[in-house]
């Protein structure tokens, strides 16, 4: 190479430069930049420098010949299609199509573990174990694998390759998720994405199997509000606590309350509240949860199959939704954070914390009455189990019963042996005892004096000398006896009573039989009139009954048991039932259900409240019933909120809108 010009020969005043030219007759030039040539535009060459450079060159150095040659003619070529670009996934999609029934015979499993496996990266001994194991899964077997092999199965079913119909591919990507997910928990993030694109771009509406406790941390945002909206859809709201959390606008697990004791109450109470409150406003007013708040749609772009070995060219890249976010929409976050709010309240005044949170006022009254109602008898109840629960265990020695069984035994022979003894000693001493001698007057007839003292002596006499056989009970206790025989057992011990009291009947028939042929003419009179009047009453009720059962009338009658009335000898009990019934004549289905939901003292309670309060009679009802006033109503107004959805009495008052379903309410 050779310097062709000096540093100092410079056309460009303001870049200093150096021109050369080498062996082969190219001319290039070297700049030095200095930090000032900023700004600075380079001159276009100059002619006569061009003519002295070129004669400076060497004639005897040949020339080259220049490398780029002209076409004679015009290329008739595609370039679109002959020099197309070619993707992994094209490529893949491509072969398994032609892979689509290729089978394999049994052979050994093979480990393969790859990203984004495809078959390019199998070996000759993976490649026909993938084969034989897929044939398997086809055929409903599902034999251990590695998860790379699992994944080039479901690509397959992505781009439809093994099925004719959309909905066997998606039941075989559901299957086989379902057979391998316990041993490939990571599976879940994918297929539960992939399975819901299956379903977009083949319009297939299946319904989601999979339910969440919670959420998991990578679902998206289209699935999640589709599991809002399935959980707030269904009849009674089903949610759980992790999902509650996440439509609160306070973060309730830091409350001090929930911390120190009412963690269990909130976890186990607040989604039942939510519950509650639903299935309130949907009786009540007509509208959920899910048609009182709704917001408005939104349009979102959603990527189809990511992360998955997916041709675009397919079904496209993205496809747009339209998606109802329920748990971003403010107006129902807000009533939701109310109604907890609230229910930490109530659980706090329960259990005797102290303290109360604000923002509860977004609640209704009637709302709030419901869940004061419910949480009351929830707690009280529990309250109750835990009492039960904390009583000591009670444990029965058997051997010892058995013993004291044996002991008890020995003392009753005992005792019934010297008694048997006693007895044989008086009748011996009164034989050898001589009669008394009995005045007679002139008549031979005996004196009146002497019968009134004989008479109370024979019947002294009588009763010394048959003395009363003791009755001795045994309690024969058989704790190893199967409790199914309780019933057979009772049922021997009643039919043994039933004899005792047939052989002493007998008896007293036998040494009876003037006194039965003497009262034989009153007893058949009371009894013509008694059956007469059985089967008046009988005919009157069973009237009743086939009125009730045309018309909807409910009867309610007093349970206390018949007696016999002193003086008529009739039973009384019956008369009772008569002059105590109750008829209420109702249409609807909801009021006969209440109405076969009450008592006899339910039906007198509201008698008596038709007319306004009334304590006493209310009072005297409890008494009767063995209860309260209050807990006679609040029985009332627990039945009525379970069919008619609303409370009957409002403190001790019949409520003004139901006055007049109660004037059928009458006795007969």
């Amino acid at each position: 190479m050779k310097n062709d010009k000096p540093n100092n020969d410079n056309h460009i005043n303001s870049i200093r430069h150096t021109t050369h030219v080498n062996d082969q007759g190219i001319r290039f030039a070297e700049f030095e930049l200095a930090g000032d040539e900023q700004d600075v535009s380079l001159p276009d060459k100059r002619p006569d420098t061009l003519n002295q450079v070129q004669e400076t060159v060497d004639p005897a150095v040949p020339t080259k010949k220049p490398l780029i040659v002209e076409p004679q003619q015009s290329l008739d070529m595609n370039w679109g299609e002959d020099f197309r670009y070619v993707t992994k996934e094209q490529q893949f999609v491509q072969k398994a199509r032609e892979l689509a029934w290729h089978v394999e015979g049994e052979t050994p499993f093979v480990t393969f573990k790859s990203y984004w496996p495809t078959y390019d990266q199998m070996t000759s001994d993976q490649f026909t174990w993938y084969f034989y194991w897929r044939e398997e899964v086809r055929s409903g077997r599902y034999p251990d694998t590695d998860l790379s092999y699992l994944f080039v199965y479901f690509y397959e079913l992505i781009h439809g390759v093994g099925w004719s119909d959309p909905l066997q591919g998606y039941e075989w990507m559901e299957q086989t998720w379902t057979a391998y997910r316990k041993r490939y928990a990571k599976l879940d993030t994918y297929m539960r994405e992939w399975l819901y694109d299956f379903m977009i771009v083949h319009g297939l509406d299946m319904p989601i199997g999979e339910t969440y406790q919670r959420f998991p941390r990578v679902l998206s945002a289209e699935l999640k509000e589709t599991e809002w909206k399935r959980r707030f859809s269904l009849q009674p709201v089903e949610l759980t606590w992790d999902l509650l959390l996440e439509l609160l606008d306070y973060d309730v697990e830091k409350s001090r309350f929930y911390q120190e004791s009412g963690r269990k109450d909130l976890e186990r109470y607040a989604p039942k509240v939510i519950a509650l409150v639903d299935s309130y406003l949907a009786k009540m007013k007509g509208q959920r949860f899910i048609d009182r708040f709704q917001p408005r749609p939104r349009q979102v772009k959603r990527h189809l199959f990511r992360s998955a070995v997916y041709d675009h060219g397919l079904y496209g890249r993205t496809v747009v939704l339209t998606v109802v976010s329920l748990s971003e929409y403010a107006p129902l976050r807000s009533y939701i954070t109310g109604l907890v709010r609230l229910t930490e309240n109530k659980l706090r005044e329960l259990r005797g914390f102290k303290g109360r949170l604000r923002g509860a006022d977004v609640v209704e009254p009637e709302v709030e009455e419901i869940i004061t109602r419910y949480l009351n008898k929830e707690i009280q109840e529990q309250m109750e189990a835990e009492r039960k629960q904390s009583l000591p265990e009670v444990q029965i020695d058997t051997g010892k019963l058995r013993r004291l069984q044996r002991e008890s035994d020995q003392v009753r022979d005992m005792l019934l042996t010297e008694e048997a003894g006693q007895q044989q000693a008086e009748v011996f001493q009164r034989e050898l005892t001589p009669a008394p001698r009995v005045p007679l007057d002139d008549a031979g007839s005996i004196t009146k004096d002497s019968a009134k003292t004989e008479t109370p002596s024979r019947s002294r006499s009588a009763t010394r000398s048959a003395p009363k056989k003791p009755d001795v009970f045994q309690a024969v206790m058989d704790f190893d006896a199967d409790p199914y025989e309780l019933d057979s057992i009772e049922m021997r011990e009643q039919s043994d009573d039933a004899d005792d009291i047939a052989s002493s009947v007998n008896t007293l028939e036998a040494k009876q039989p003037e006194a039965e042929s003497q009262l034989g003419a009153a007893e058949g009179c009371y009894m013509e009139s008694s059956g007469s009047a059985d089967d008046s009453l009988m005919q009157s009720m069973g009237s009743r009954e086939e009125h009730s059962s045309e018309v909807g009338v409910i009867h309610g009658m007093d349970p206390h048991p018949v007696e016999n009335d002193v003086h008529t000898g009739m039973p009384t009990g019956m008369l009772a039932v008569v002059e105590q019934s109750w008829q209420w004549e109702v249409e609807d289905e909801e009021w006969q259900e209440l109405a076969e939901r009450l008592s006899f003292f339910h039906l007198e309670a509201l008698s008596v409240l038709k007319d306004g309060p009334n304590r006493p009679g209310l009072q005297r009802i409890a008494e009767k019933a063995g209860s309260m006033p209050a807990l006679l109503l609040d029985e009332i107004n627990d039945a009525a909120m379970d069919t008619i959805g609303d409370l009957l009495i409002d403190g001790e008052t019949i409520a003004d809108d139901y006055i007049e379903m109660l004037e059928t309410l009458k006795s007969v």
